[in-house]
């Protein structure tokens, strides 16, 4: 017998968060569908099944559910970045684009849409662009590591290697022990055929 809670789709939606904050992504499918059950309309168990079944690979089920909630609450910002995820998957990079530019449209103030369509800048070489995007994520969300690492990528591809040089040391500030950081570094000495002062490139930072 049902209780009274699980006749809510909220009590589904909230089982599908926990597996979902475990990485039981197959799982937590499940939970969303049973809210839809109860509520074909609830845009959490929408939005949630969509992202977990870009996760699992099914990316036709991601992109129906997401298109429907977006159908339903088209100046919800979240089901336009996951659709834009799911269109990346899909190597479609103009309706990714044409996502993510929908999405800042409603809420500027999210880094990681910012820092989402940056990287779909850098995969079209549009490497200023895509510089510009990754300093206003920055500033909405400082130090993020992985923003930093793209953006000092970036810089290279456009021969700035000071101004990579300078992501990185915000990176190795935060983790001396950063390898990707550390690897960009040594490419950096390389094109730049002189010694980094932040680093020793034959003695490498070691946690204790």
């Amino acid at each position: 017998m049902e209780n009274n809670a699980e006749k809510d789709p909220k009590y589904w939606v909230n089982m599908g968060y926990s597996l979902t904050a475990e990485g039981k992504d197959e799982q937590a499918k499940k939970y969303y569908k049973k809210a839809l059950e109860l509520d074909p309309e609830n845009p959490a168990a929408l939005i949630n099944l969509g992202k977990a079944q870009s996760l699992t690979g099914e990316l036709k089920e991601a992109k129906k559910n997401l298109l429907y909630a977006i159908k339903l609450y088209p100046e919800s910002v979240e089901p336009w970045i996951n659709l834009g995820i799911v269109y990346g998957e899909e190597k479609k990079l103009d309706e990714e684009m044409n996502c993510y530019n929908k999405a800042l449209d409603i809420d500027p103030s999210i880094p990681a849409i910012w820092h989402n369509r940056g990287y779909l800048y850098r995969q079209k070489e549009m490497f200023k662009e895509a510089i510009s995007d990754y300093q206003q994520a920055l500033r909405l969300r400082p130090k993020h590591i992985q923003t930093l690492l793209y953006k000092a990528i970036a810089h290279f591809h456009l021969k700035e290697f000071d101004d990579a040089d300078k992501c990185l040391d915000e990176i190795l500030d935060i983790d001396p022990n950063h390898v990707d950081a550390l690897a960009n570094k040594a490419n950096i000495f390389s094109q730049k055929g002189k010694i980094c002062r932040r680093i020793r490139i034959h003695k490498p930072v070691v946690k204790n």
